[in-house]
Formats: C-alpha cells, structure tokens, sequence
C-alpha cells in the first residue's frame, strides 16, 4: 500500500478545504453524521478501486453517501456482536454482585474480580481478532456494492487468512487514522469533527488500495 499517497491525496484537490468543512458540519448530527462519514468512507474507498484521479467524494448527494453508509455501519454492528454480548454478561455479573453485596461483601467483590479476571482478557482478545475481519468484510462490501457478502463470515476469514500481515497493516493503519482524527480535539475541541472527515478520507483510501489488492489476487466474493 501507498501509504503516503493515502494521507496526501486530500490536498490535491482544489476544494479540499470546502470538502472537509462541510463534512465537520456534518459530524454534529448524532449518529446521522457518523453513518454519513461512513459513506464518505465507502465512496472514497470505490473511486481509489475505480481509479479515479481525484477520489474525494463531493456532497453533491448526502442522501445517497447516507444509504452508502448503512452497510458499513451494519458490518462494523454485526462483527462486534461477539464482544457486545460479553459486555452484557459482564455488566449482569456486576449486577448479581451488587446485590449479593447486601449479604456477603467478600462474595461480591470475589464475583466482580472473577469476573474481571475471566471475561475482560477474552473481551480484548476477541476484539483483537476481529479487528482484521470487519476489515475484510467493508473490503467484500466495497467489492460488491452490497451487503450479504460481507456477512458471509467464512468467506471473509478465508480472505484474511490468505494474508494476515495485509490485514494486521491496514489495522494498524486504522489506529493511526483514529489518533489523526482525535488530534483535532487536542489543539481544538471542534476540530476533531473536520480531522475526523480527513482520517475517513485517509483511511478510505487505504480500503480502495487494500480492495485493488484483493482484486488483482483473484480474492473476489462469490
């Protein structure tokens, strides 16, 4: 991957600066903006596959970047099912020892460390492990413009078995993006709603590359 032409395509764009602002706009709307910034994500990613000279998506369309978001958003929900549901049985455990605290302070607070000790290293191993596949699977999505073959959870582990060390870099790409697009927030608190439509931008490249890759490799869905 071309890492810094991911990062310095942006300005290559003369309305680059319109481009960002409007989307920081964006990013007030709760929930809305993010699934928008998802979208933008996902056409930036299917302009890089396509080729195009200036893969910065306009705002010309909000209502169709919106719907090109809605898969991203139900890809990264699905995959996270695994460590939402430890979170309720943890946050149950917690629940039961609160109130066996009324008779026991000792069974409690051996309960919750029990608890701790257990489920939270399993949470952030499974959590570790997923990382690379809900990558996999917007990849399949960009691929494919649609959805069910990005649940297709075998087909999207073969691919990351195919080449792990891909899949570990385009991760560790991501948490770089994560700490571009909070930076923001360090110097300014509003900035990081511009820095993250930047971070989406960047990251966005980086899926279109990853996807040409899997493409040129014979790596299409079915």
């Amino acid at each position: 991957m071309d890492i810094g032409r991911a990062f310095s395509f942006v300005f290559e764009d003369e309305e680059w600066i319109t481009i960002i602002l409007i989307g920081g706009l964006i990013m007030v709307v709760p929930i809305l903006g993010q699934i928008v910034l998802l979208g933008f994500l996902f056409e930036t990613a299917r302009n890089v596959v396509m080729g195009q000279s200036r893969p910065l998506p306009r705002w010309n369309h909000l209502g169709e970047t919106f719907t090109n978001g809605l898969p991203t958003f139900v890809i990264q929900i699905v995959y996270s099912l695994p460590v939402l549901l430890l979170t309720c049985i943890f946050s149950c455990i917690m629940m039961l020892g609160g109130g066996v605290a009324a008779g026991s302070e000792d069974a409690a607070v051996g309960i919750v460390m029990m608890s701790m000790f257990c489920l939270m290293p399993l949470m952030l191993i499974i959590a570790l492990i997923l990382q690379p596949i809900t990558l996999a699977a917007m990849v399949r999505h960009i691929q494919t413009g649609e959805l069910s073959p990005a649940l297709r959870v075998g087909d999207v582990i073969a691919m990351v078995r195919s080449n792990l060390g891909g899949w570990i870099m385009l991760w560790l790409l991501q948490i770089l993006c994560g700490l571009v697009a909070s930076a923001g927030s360090v110097a300014l608190g509003v900035g990081a709603l511009f820095t993250s439509v930047y971070a989406a931008a960047v990251f966005g490249h980086l899926l279109g590359q990853m996807t040409q890759q899997t493409l040129a490799t014979g790596m299409r869905p079915v």
